[in-house]
């Protein structure tokens, strides 16, 4: 590859005082709001949570204590995850991702007491099973493995240690609590990556169990002795079990309330049957078969740097859905028929061109495609040039009634690997469309190109991509291609069946 610059990742321009100021009003908002929702909720336990805080000030401030309680938990979660999505690097935290993982927290600490509280009544199983281990079938491997399948595994970690740290309180933080949280949390979000079938979600709860069991075993051992160890294990055993199937019931709900895409939704979506992809097979089959060579060759890059596969084809499928309004006026649908583009001015095709981005949006807000896809549709130009049309529109440039600028794409950048390895696939499979029987040596050059004029133009600033990895997906991208546009061998006359065809 021909770029001399680092393709790492650059840090972000200064942050604009009015944005600064915005974020921190939201955040703000958030955590008060936190507090005055679960302050009433609270108050259902809070002379039991804190006795003397509630008692001192007497009746006029009976629930003082449940309410300071809520207030160190919202400032505790505000300021864990804040810290975390502004200092670490894949954590990236917007309002909704904040307002996801608190009411997560809070649920698991009212599950948390309502367990440590609730079971240990029951009278058939008081006799049978000490009060302490209970604390065992708080269910935060369900939780962590949402986190995890949702979101990432950086976000995951630190959701397990918030949500472990809450919990153990609930739990009147005792020590083997949050030892096991810690351990059963991490575990369970180890092994739910990448789950893209229901049965995987199943078997990453089975594969937490023994790993909890153990655990549970091996702690009580080392706080209380050998009394009950394997009353510890069994129940241990049995909420690394149920994991998947919470994980599994839950997850919808996440996905619906919340605008998330896991990888499950993501196969649904991969369907020919689902309704959009079926009305862009039909109003625009040039694009639907240019989507999924560029989701072959996604796919192809993704796997050689380790990113995700099934997220680069599915995007890629759903990336130019909003050309279904106009098809006519895209190169690949208009075989056969005279180029509309030639009788618009440049300003006019220039409209009709980049309004493909926003209509892909609304698409994907419309049949819910969830967020990571149609962050993809919106980053997958970036903030590129439309070069054909900045050709024609020199004329107008040079008299100053246009601007080059004018003929870029509005962005964002792409800010994800998969969403960079989209960009250049989408631009890789049309220039290589373009190219008649090409040689190895000229899709090498095509693709090499495409990739340094990306690289140079500043579009993947904002991503993880290193010159390592442009390598590898350019590499990717030509043994697809010399795959896909090889040119085919002339059949001679002679070789035609007896109706002329050719096998």
């Amino acid at each position: 590859m021909n770029v001399t610059k680092n393709a790492d990742r650059e840090p972000r321009g200064p942050e604009t005082a009015e944005g600064h100021k915005g974020r921190s009003y939201r955040e703000a908002s958030i955590g008060l709001l936190s507090a005055a929702v679960f302050a009433v909720l609270f108050y259902l336990w809070g002379e039991e949570l804190l006795p003397r805080a509630a008692g001192r000030l007497g009746g006029y401030f009976s629930f003082v204590g449940a309410v300071a309680l809520t207030l160190a938990v919202a400032l505790f979660l505000v300021e864990w995850f804040r810290f975390a999505g502004r200092e670490v690097r894949k954590v990236r935290l917007a309002a909704r991702d904040f307002l996801f993982l608190c009411t997560l927290s809070f649920i698991l600490f009212f599950l948390a007491k309502g367990v440590v509280e609730v079971l240990p009544e029951v009278p058939s199983w008081n006799r049978a099973v000490p009060a302490r281990l209970y604390v065992y079938l708080i269910p935060l491997p369900a939780f962590a493995m949402i986190v995890r399948v949702l979101l990432n595994s950086e976000v995951a970690i630190l959701f397990t240690v918030a949500a472990s740290v809450l919990s153990a309180a609930a739990a009147s933080g005792r020590w083997p609590a949050l030892l096991f949280l810690l351990l059963s949390g991490t575990a369970a979000a180890s092994r739910s990556g990448r789950i893209q079938d229901r049965y995987r979600m199943l078997l990453a709860g089975v594969y937490t169990a023994p790993i909890c069991a153990v655990g549970a075993i091996a702690l009580e051992l080392a706080f209380q002795g050998a009394d009950g160890i394997w009353w510890a294990g069994l129940l241990a055993g049995i909420n690394g079990l149920v994991a998947g199937p919470i994980a599994l019931a839950l997850l919808p709900v996440a996905e619906y309330v919340f605008g998330y895409a896991s990888d499950i939704r993501l196969m649904e979506l991969a369907s020919t049957g689902h309704p959009l992809l079926h009305r862009l097979m039909l109003e625009a089959p040039g694009t639907f078969h240019h989507s999924v060579v560029v989701g072959t060759l996604a796919e192809a890059g993704a796997a050689a740097i380790h990113a995700n596969p099934l997220l680069c084809r599915v995007a890629a499928l759903f990336h130019d859905v909003g050309k279904v309004g106009k098809p006519q006026y895209f190169s690949e649908n208009q075989a056969g028929t005279v180029n509309v583009h030639d009788i618009l001015s440049p300003g006019m095709s220039r409209v009709v061109i980049l309004s493909h981005v926003k209509e892909g949006l609304k698409l994907a807000q419309e049949y819910r495609l969830g967020d990571r896809v149609a962050e993809i549709i919106a980053q997958h130009h970036g903030t590129s040039l439309l070069y054909c049309f900045l050709d024609k529109a020199q004329s107008l440039i040079q008299e100053r009634r246009a601007s080059e600028e004018t003929f870029r794409y509005p962005g964002p950048r792409p800010r994800t690997r998969e969403a960079a390895i989209i960009m250049l696939a989408d631009t890789a499979e049309a220039a290589s469309r373009s190219l008649k029987n090409p040689t190895q040596g000229e899709l090498e050059e095509t693709v090499t190109r495409i990739v340094n004029r990306a690289y140079l133009d500043g579009q993947l600033n904002e991503c993880d991509m290193t010159l390592r990895d442009l390598h590898a997906v350019e590499q990717a991208f030509i043994r697809v291609l010399s795959a896909v546009v090889h040119a085919r061998v002339d059949y001679p006359e002679s070789g035609r069946g007896p109706l002329g065809q050719v096998p």
